[in-house]
Parts: C-alpha cells; sequence; structure tokens
C-alpha cells in the first residue's frame, strides 16, 4: 500500500507526540466487574440493547448484562456452535450468527429463538449488520467463494439478493449507511472495502465503489456519509472519501496513516467506535503494560488523533486483549469485554471522587488462565 504520510501540500499530518504517560488527559478506574466465566473463555462482543448490555463468549453464549452490577441475568443462552457476531434489532431483539452458518434472531424478553435463517449451502458466518428488516451477512471463504447475503426478515424463506464474486477472501466486516440505508459497506481479508447499492440486483452494476486498503481487514465502517474507513489485522488504519473516486477504479486512502502501533504506542488496536454525543473513538492497547487508550479522532479539517485528550482505561483486561468496547447511552460510562472472560464498566477518575487521586482498579487478578502465551498470530484472528 502507497505510503501517503504528512507534508506541506495538504496531505493529513501525522501527530509527533507519543501516546505515553505524560500526555494522558484523564484516567478511567474500574467501577465494576463481571462474575468469570470460566477458564479460557473469551468476552468476543459487548453492544447495549436498550436499558441493558448483551454479550456473546467463546463459550457459544448469549448473555442479558446489567449495566450498574454487570450481573448477568439468568438464564444465558447456546445460540451458536462456533458463534461470532452480535447485533441489536431496535425494539425486536437481538441477532446473532456463527460457524454453523445460522443466523438466529433471539427475543430476550422470553429468551427464545424468534426466527432463524440459513442457507441450503451452510457457510461460517463471519460478519452481520442490520437496518430495520433488512440484515446482510458475510461469510468465511467456503469452496472458493466468499459471500454476501441481504435478506428480508419479514420473509427468510429465500435471500433478497448476493454478491458472490466481489471478494476473494473471508468477509470479515459489514455496515449500512446511516444517511443512505441503502448502500451496504463490505470488508474483507482480500485488502478490498466495497460499496454495494443495493437496490440493483446486478452484482457488477451493484457494485459502486472499491476501496484498495492493501492488508486484511479486521474493521471498517462508515465516519461519515461520505468517508469510510479500514483497520487491518496488522493494525494499518486508512480513510477512504468517496467524494474523491469514480465508480471504476479501484481505489487507494485519501488519508493512509500506516500502522498505527507506533504513532499510538500501542500493541493492538479494538476498533473504532462513537456515540451520538462524542466524535469517533479508536481503542488502542497494550496487553503488556496493562492499559487500553481513547484517542478521539478530529477533522480539523484533516482527520488526526487528538492525543492531548487521551483517556488511560488503567489495568484494562490486564495481560489479555481487549476484543469490544462500547459506550453507555449517556457516554459516561464505558464497557469493555476482553480475553480474560470478563466484562467491565469504566468512568473517568473526577466523576467518581473528585480528588485527583489515581482510584483502585477492580477486578485485579481474579482469573488465572493458561496457555498466556499464546502466539500474535492467534491473537490477530478475529474468532
Amino acid at each position: 500500500m502507497p505510503a501517503h504520510h504528512a507534508n506541506d501540500d495538504g496531505d493529513l499530518v501525522m501527530p509527533s507526540m507519543p501516546c505515553n504517560v505524560g500526555t494522558i488527559a484523564r484516567v478511567a478506574a474500574s467501577v465494576a466487574v463481571s462474575p468469570p466465566l470460566g477458564l479460557d473463555t473469551y468476552v468476543y462482543e459487548v453492544i447495549p440493547f436498550g436499558d441493558r448490555l448483551v454479550s456473546i463468549s467463546s463459550d457459544d453464549s448469549l448473555r442479558l448484562v446489567e449495566p450498574q452490577t454487570l450481573q448477568y441475568i439468568p438464564d444465558c443462552t447456546s445460540v451458536h456452535d462456533g458463534v461470532t457476531c452480535l447485533k441489536a434489532i431496535q425494539g425486536r431483539g437481538v441477532l446473532t450468527a456463527g460457524r454453523n452458518g445460522v443466523v438466529k434472531c433471539t427475543d430476550l424478553r422470553t429468551n427464545t429463538t424468534a426466527q432463524e435463517i440459513s442457507k441450503d449451502v451452510r457457510q461460517p458466518v463471519l460478519s452481520l449488520a442490520c437496518e430495520e428488516n433488512i440484515i446482510a451477512t458475510g461469510t468465511e471463504l467456503t469452496s472458493a467463494q466468499a459471500t454476501v447475503t441481504l435478506w428480508d426478515l419479514r420473509a427468510t424463506q429465500q435471500p433478497l439478493l448476493q454478491y458472490i464474486e466481489s471478494h476473494n477472501d473471508d468477509v470479515t466486516e459489514l455496515s449500512f449507511n446511516p444517511s443512505n440505508p441503502s448502500i451496504l459497506l463490505s470488508g474483507s481479508t482480500d485488502g478490498l472495502i466495497n460499496l454495494y447499492d443495493t437496490t440493483i440486483t446486478d452484482e457488477d452494476d451493484a457494485l459502486i465503489q472499491v476501496f484498495n486498503h492493501g492488508s486484511s481487514i479486521a474493521h471498517a465502517g462508515f465516519l461519515s456519509d461520505h468517508e469510510v474507513y479500514g483497520i487491518s489485522h496488522d493494525e494499518i488504519f486508512c480513510i477512504f472519501d468517496t467524494n474523491d473516486c469514480h465508480q471504476d477504479e479501484a481505489h487507494e486512502s485519501s488519508y493512509a496513516f500506516g500502522d498505527l502501533r507506533p504513532q499510538l504506542h500501542c500493541e493492538y488496536v479494538v476498533n473504532i467506535v462513537s456515540s451520538d454525543k462524542s466524535a469517533p473513538v479508536v481503542g488502542a492497547g497494550s496487553h503488556s503494560a496493562r492499559y487500553l487508550d481513547l484517542i478521539s479522532l478530529q477533522r480539523l479539517p484533516k482527520w488526526s488523533f487528538d492525543t492531548s485528550n487521551l483517556v488511560r482505561l488503567l489495568g484494562a483486561h490486564e495481560e489479555e486483549i481487549v476484543r469490544s468496547m462500547c459506550f453507555s447511552g449517556d457516554s459516561n460510562t464505558i464497557f469493555t469485554g476482553g480475553e480474560d472472560g470478563f466484562i467491565r464498566a469504566w468512568r473517568v477518575a473526577e466523576e467518581i471522587a473528585g480528588d485527583g487521586k489515581e482510584p483502585a482498579i477492580q477486578g485485579k487478578g481474579q482469573k488465572k488462565r493458561n496457555g498466556s502465551d499464546k502466539s500474535e498470530r492467534a491473537r490477530f484472528r478475529p474468532y
């Protein structure tokens, strides 16, 4: 991938200030921790659902969580053989998918499966997106085919659309444009981020833009109506402006940040999250130094990291990777889930005590794990 790095001609200027202890604007303390799940059980994903939280974990369970105490609300549900992803459907329940090739809609009020969707030929599902009654699934490469499929929850006997030629490796991310839900984004380990017009049935015509990230995509999504981002499994970060691109070309990045690890002094990147009240936030972690930094992305007018307002989650998930993070409805509480099997709630120190003292870290060292010398390659694998 070409390196369009900082210069004086209008390209993105990357911050040179390292994210060390001297630049920490605020410290967040762990104010609650969930019960342990069991030896070597990972928390894959934590998302808000109404006034509760929902999580999936490597024991293939779906759990409802009380956000104030992080206690699990009985009973947990075994959802898939190899659960991979979780999305909320407003007012209806949650969607999960797994390596068994099945998508389930679970009604959390009754803890029952309301719908189950699958194709005749099942491929492991690695990614999900939903917009009202329309859901999209992305699969692992199986028999030389990786598929993006759209379904209507009101009629699931047959898929609405299938795109079978646009990616030649695992489809790891899907997202609908928040302002124009007929536009669907897909990201893949083939290094491409695609945009489709889902009102068009022919795949060649529906594929309206292709962005060449150049590295295996771990996460991708929309930063705005016309800007998309991609983070690779080796932490390379790019932003693409759709207004700068033409339909019939494979485009390189408008902003190529490169490897975020040396720039943000981290060992891995969780993802980018945002709330209604805040700018996009990058979660950058260090399992060896035991912290997670939350760093805002700002556009003034070029995209850059606001390292002067870094928030550090001291202790994070000890020496284990943070897999997921999300904000509460009021954005004052941060929730994280990790490979230590815990969900943790965090608040900025001055909002808890107001005395300026470093807060105690709750839940530290509660769970002894086997196999702590896992390879870095295993850490980069999504599941």
